[in-house]
């Protein structure tokens, strides 16, 4: 069986059909081995607003929480975030304001220069996603670039999964409108096999998450790494002298 593009074009390499079911089930075999990630290293914002660079801390706990740590040059603190399913609180270190409010795709894109849902930050910083199943699923899955496809239609448009076919790991995710904008992509790269204590996973390194219609991008270079650690802290200090602002 020929396995086709959704443009209808014939990939250059010769991938073996496979089942849209079973590719769900390996990647998501794969994701549910990380349940939590602690990790640091290099982060570059740019967008027409303002750009820069500095050191990222991050500690995520799936599914709820997320406490991101921003250090500017001299390892002087930036920011403080932390973030779960249903609230946010954010911490400007250089005002001194303390911002608080639910955890919207809105009020996340405001802190974090990058409009994304909630699922989004903790998926897209694990490069773990996991499927659901569908009625609607195709037998085989599409063939693009050289990788497998899968596309999922949400209320905001259709989500594109692009999956390496050796060890099905998501390369590019990508969420497009129903006017056919590009709204996130995801790109992963630099990947190493990590050995947990029950098993082994491929993790990027390397991250870039853009929103091409506001000219933002993200760019993430782990250099420091650990998954699954047990109990991880998700405290924040803030002085009682910071101004307190809620959003809605």
């Amino acid at each position: 069986m020929i396995l086709y593009s959704c443009t209808g074009s014939k990939s250059p390499v010769d991938l073996d059909p496979v089942s849209v079911k079973e590719i769900k089930t390996r990647v998501n075999q794969n994701s549910k081995v990380i349940e939590s990630l602690e990790a640091s290293g290099n982060i570059s914002f740019d967008s027409p607003e303002n750009s820069g660079s500095g050191w990222l801390e991050l500690r995520i706990k799936k599914p709820d929480t997320v406490l991101v740590k921003i250090e500017g040059p001299f390892g002087i603190s930036i920011a403080n975030a932390l973030i779960t399913r249903s609230e946010f609180i954010y911490y400007n270190v250089q005002e001194n304001k303390v911002i608080t409010g639910p955890s919207t795709d809105i009020n996340i894109g405001a802190i974090l220069r990058i409009k994304v849902s909630f699922d989004e930050l903790i998926n897209g910083f694990t490069g773990s996603f996991s499927f659901n199943d569908s009625d609607n699923d195709s037998l085989y899955a599409d063939v693009e670039n050289d990788n497998y496809l899968i596309q999922n239609i949400k209320l905001e448009g259709t989500e594109k999964f692009y999956i390496e076919p050796s060890a099905y790991r998501i390369h590019r995710y990508n969420l497009i409108s129903k006017e056919n904008k590009s709204l996130i992509e995801v790109d992963y790269s630099n990947y190493q096999e990590e050995s947990l204590a029950t098993s082994k996973v491929y993790f990027p390194n390397n991250i870039k998450i853009k929103n091409p219609e506001k000219s933002q991008t993200v760019y993430v270079e782990y250099v420091n790494k650990e998954i699954n650690k047990k109990d991880l802290s998700f405290k924040m200090k803030i002085p009682k002298s910071a101004k307190i602002i809620k959003w809605n």
